[in-house]
């Protein structure tokens, strides 16, 4: 409870200041009509990707994160094949941007191996867009005299056309047609029923984009009347015959199966801590009913709202493979360009995300969705751990999961020691391979039932991935 409750003070705090801390950062001035100027973008090329060159399903159309297994544990493409998930969170992407900045983040990312983004489809300071009536940063308003179901076109085509782009790209589109930042503005909070008729509208809207799956919530706190708002646009939705997976993002909550009004309503729940997180996720990997646990938010690179200690790209590997080893079918990753500060092009290619991408890489190449968390039948000896430890940094728990039949298993091992395997967990003829978290290089070594971390690696830190069976990492 005591965690809890800094938590939720320090997210106040950030969201109390979100608008003043915006245009604090940003280095454009006010204009007399309450606009800001928009500040002059680094030097950046401006990127484009043919979509025949994007990562393709065997029918030759980009991979895209479509619906849930049929056992829920993971997500699968619009083949029916597994596909782990590699997040950002470009949360103010439809506002912040113009269509060729659009372009560089969006044909950036793809190269990178990103699969997935987070993004709200109405702007507020709070959530990085521009200006409180949700206009884009060159002026387009969402609706007309502020009426939600009066659409201005040039926004709204903006916005489907920018999806339809990152849809070409492979990207996927954890969209929330209201978050908990546009309720009070641009949105209003109209009856029910006017909810209601906006989720339909937004159904319709975005009918033929193949990429998108449907978000909630954001920073939010559940409470009778905004409940009845959120959950009537995605009633809305669904009336429009749009089945895609759902999901709501809340503060109160560490995943929303936890919840008893929303616990029901989700298809797959968004796990959101900044906390050690192999314990959120593993705690919803075992809650039921049975559904994908994904490591939706924790630390930000260039951010940390535990106030504890800075986040480094070893916080960032730490989250990424401690989801994994606990059951999350992937994890979204994000920066402190959520809010696309000046410069943000020349931030895309950050050690962090490079890093990410890498050890991403590993994963997806074996065969991921079949691994269950380890519960010590495996890994029995050198986990440590620390039950009090209030962020990333401040534990050092190796995590492990396992193939039913023992072709793959997988070790995450954040701290230099020994570690002991019952060997006998895995097929015959196991092999084993450290995996360099910084660099995604692997080196064999010798499945023995006690094992030793290989030094530093090329960070000098002395975190590694230890990949055990018969699927070569390399």
């Amino acid at each position: 409870m005591r965690r809890l409750l800094v938590v939720l003070a320090v997210v106040a705090v950030v969201l109390a200041g979100a608008a003043v801390a915006y245009r604090e950062l940003r280095t454009g001035t006010p204009t007399q009509d309450g606009w800001y100027e928009r500040p002059p973008a680094a030097d950046a090329p401006v990127r484009s990707v043919d979509p025949s060159t994007a990562r393709s399903t065997a029918a030759g159309n980009p991979r895209l994160v479509s619906t849930v297994s049929e056992d829920g544990r993971y997500f699968v493409d619009q083949d029916g094949e597994p596909i782990l998930v590699a997040g950002d969170s470009p949360w103010s992407l439809l506002v912040d941007l113009l269509p060729d900045e659009s372009e560089t983040y969006l044909a950036t990312r793809s190269e990178q191996g990103f699969n997935t983004l987070v993004v709200s489809l109405l702007g507020n300071p709070a959530n990085g867009g521009p200006s409180a009536d949700g206009a884009t940063v060159d002026g387009l308003l969402p609706f007309t005299d502020g009426d939600v179901t009066r659409w201005n076109a040039p926004y709204w085509d903006r916005a489907h056309a920018t999806l339809e782009r990152a849809a070409e790209l492979g990207l996927t589109v954890l969209l929330y047609p209201l978050d908990s930042w546009v309720l009070d503005e641009p949105f209003g909070l109209p009856s029910t029923d006017v909810c209601r008729q906006y989720g339909a509208m937004v159904g319709e809207w975005a009918a033929d984009l193949p990429n998108v799956l449907w978000m909630t919530g954001g920073d939010y706190t559940p409470e009778p009347g905004t409940d009845e708002c959120l959950e009537a646009v995605q009633d809305g939705i669904r009336s429009t015959g749009d089945d895609r997976p759902f999901s709501a993002q809340l503060i109160s909550v560490r995943f929303p199966g936890q919840d008893a009004h929303w616990g029901p309503l989700v298809d797959w729940d968004f796990v959101y801590t900044y906390q050690p997180v192999y314990e959120a996720v593993r705690e919803a990997y075992d809650s039921r009913p049975v559904r994908p646990a994904l490591l939706g938010e924790s630390n930000y690179e260039g951010e940390n709202n535990t106030g504890g200690p800075p986040t480094t790209t070893e916080t960032l590997r730490r989250q990424v493979l401690w989801a994994i080893t606990s059951g999350s079918p992937g994890d979204v990753y994000g920066t402190d360009d959520w809010e696309f500060l000046p410069g943000w092009q020349g931030r895309l290619s950050s050690e962090g995300a490079e890093q990410v991408a890498r050890i991403r890489g590993v994963v997806a190449s074996l065969p991921w969705w079949t691994l269950v968390p380890d519960t010590g039948e495996l890994l029995t000896g050198g986990v440590g751990g620390d039950p009090e430890a209030f962020d990333q940094l401040e534990t050092d728990l190796a995590t492990a999961s396992v193939s039913p039949g023992g072709d793959l298993a997988l070790v995450y091992v954040p701290t230099e020691r020994t570690i002991t395997l019952d060997v006998g967990r895995l097929v015959d003829g196991a092999r084993a391979w450290w995996v360099d978290p910084t660099t995604g290089e692997a080196t064999e070594t010798v499945p023995d039932g006690s094992i030793t971390t290989p030094g530093a690696n090329s960070a000098g830190d002395h975190d590694w991935l230890l990949v055990l069976g018969t699927h070569d990492p390399g």
